[in-house]
């Protein structure tokens, strides 16, 4: 909590409006969950998702980067997820990314080469407003608790409360956390009791009351796909812009490289340098 960003109610009620504009977009009601169907949401905003296990080394572990190519018509927008994480935060990671590209924020829109941690605040909130909306988990904290101030008195019945908000929203147990504090359902002492606990082992307490009241799905959410490469979809819309001069040679190739393909796996005659693994992990690194 120490040296925190702190949002104004200003910033999170603008937070807010943008992420129920966007499920407005979608058509998504409040009250229904967002889930899988974020990759859905790519889809539709012609984003092209690149999957690749980048596990955590010196420190360092980048869970999703956007990233925009510019073409003679429009920019190539594509968005590199780390497979190595748990499914629930690989959704969290994606609805993160959503806000730069929907306010048009972030490295891939800007000439700054480190993080605004401002901004990177506001992504994280965004992240949770668009897959839990603030009203809907204010009912429930109502018809669960009756009250909107909930202590550590209710300290079983609330790891009950967000293994429940779990299932049905596919948040992080530790974005859930967050959200119940941010929004002061929760204090201080009782966020940081909750924060602390490892949500990841199944032997904790946690881990033990979600696989109870739902096995599947606590398998599912923790569990670290590692999937590797790019829809086959969006790869044939790489090749159709090259084939119609949309993409020049450079550009075309770039881009093959970021998915880990070379113009010769696919039948084009045209020279690759070779450092496609580099030039991946250099984009990963530089992520938000």
């Amino acid at each position: 909590m120490k040296n925190e960003i702190i949002l104004t109610p200003e910033q999170i009620e603008k937070i807010k409006n943008i992420a129920n504009d966007v499920r407005k977009l979608f058509g998504v009601f409040g009250d229904v969950p967002i889930a899988n169907d974020i990759f859905m949401l790519l889809e539709k905003n012609n984003i092209i998702l690149c999957e690749y296990p980048f596990e955590a080394s010196e420190g360092s572990h980048t869970d999703a980067t956007l990233t925009r190519f510019e073409t003679q018509d429009e920019p190539i927008v594509f968005m590199g997820l780390n497979s190595s994480l748990c499914f629930d935060e690989q959704i969290f990671a994606i609805a993160h990314e959503l806000y730069h590209f929907v306010t048009k924020t972030g490295k891939s829109y800007t000439d700054d080469e480190q993080e605004d941690p401002l901004v990177e605040k506001m992504a994280d909130r965004f992240a949770a407003e668009l897959l839990l909306p603030w009203d809907t988990l204010h009912s429930q904290v109502i018809s669960e608790f009756e009250t909107d101030q909930i202590n550590s008195d209710f300290y079983l019945r609330t790891l009950r409360f967000i293994a429940r908000l779990q299932c049905e929203w596919w948040l992080p147990y530790r974005a859930i956390v967050h959200r119940l504090f941010e929004e002061n359902y929760i204090n201080k002492d009782f966020f940081e009791k909750l924060y602390e606990i490892n949500d990841r082992d199944e032997n904790s307490v946690y881990g033990r009351i979600f696989r109870t009241l739902d096995s599947e799905k606590y398998a599912m959410l923790n569990h670290r796909t590692r999937r590797k490469g790019v829809s086959s979809t969006a790869l044939e819309t790489i090749l159709l812009n090259y084939e119609e001069g949309a993409v020049t040679d450079d550009e075309f190739v770039d881009l093959l490289m970021l998915f880990g393909k070379s113009p010769e796996d696919l039948g084009y005659e045209l020279s690759v340098s070779g450092e496609d693994l580099e030039d991946l992990n250099d984009l990963f690194e530089g992520g938000e």
